[in-house]
């Protein structure tokens, strides 16, 4: 079946919201060549709709190429047809079924310790390492040279260390105060014996 030359004028449209009878009185020709347009248009578009809900996990540019359409009408069917937002993932722990099982018997002995005691008698503690030589941004970190230099030694490298230099830091809080910060030593594994000579 031939594509009607007027099919981008039904398009653009009936995607305003006009009735079919109205665009064919604008574009002056026939009802049955817009309804033919019309019921196309909503089965490309079903058809995408479907495509791209079973696809979300690929970007913008990835379904428009696989659909061999636009990315701008695959953006516009995600925002206006499916009222829809592209995210990226968030990032977060994983957590196995064991894991998930061992927390969950965790804070149920948390929950049973307080029903004896008060939380304003509980010290919460944590510790974290802090980088102290920063990765380098190959992205946003940037050198000027001219095109002559871009391959010779004047070129900078971007160093990744296997184990870059951090420091691990420990504190606590509690309902009337906090601890001061205390710096671990290097490859001091924390355990119970120096949680209780921390705090």
């Amino acid at each position: 079946m031939k594509s009607s030359p007027h099919r981008p004028s039904i398009e653009l449209l009936f995607k305003r919201g006009l009735g079919s009878a109205e665009i064919a009185r604008r574009l002056q020709i026939s009802s049955s060549t817009v309804r033919n347009v019309v019921a196309a248009i909503k089965k490309r578009g079903d058809a995408s709709e479907k495509r791209i809900i079973r696809n979300d996990g690929l970007s913008l540019n990835r379904m428009a190429s696989q659909l061999g359409i636009a990315r701008s009408t695959v953006q516009s069917i995600v925002k206006n047809d499916l009222k829809l937002k592209s995210y990226k993932l968030r990032r977060g722990q994983y957590l196995s079924d064991k894991s998930k099982a061992m927390r969950l018997e965790k804070c149920r002995k948390l929950l049973q310790h307080f029903q004896v005691r008060r939380v304003s008698d509980v010290i919460w503690t944590d510790e974290k390492i802090f980088t102290i030589e920063p990765l380098p941004n190959r992205q946003n970190q940037r050198q000027l040279l001219s095109k002559d230099d871009s391959m010779s030694p004047k070129r900078r490298l971007a160093h990744n260390r296997l184990f870059p230099k951090s420091v691990m830091v420990w504190a606590g809080i509690t309902a009337t105060g906090k601890t001061p910060l205390v710096f671990i030593e290097r490859n001091v594994k924390i355990n119970s014996e120096v949680y209780q000579r921390l705090c």
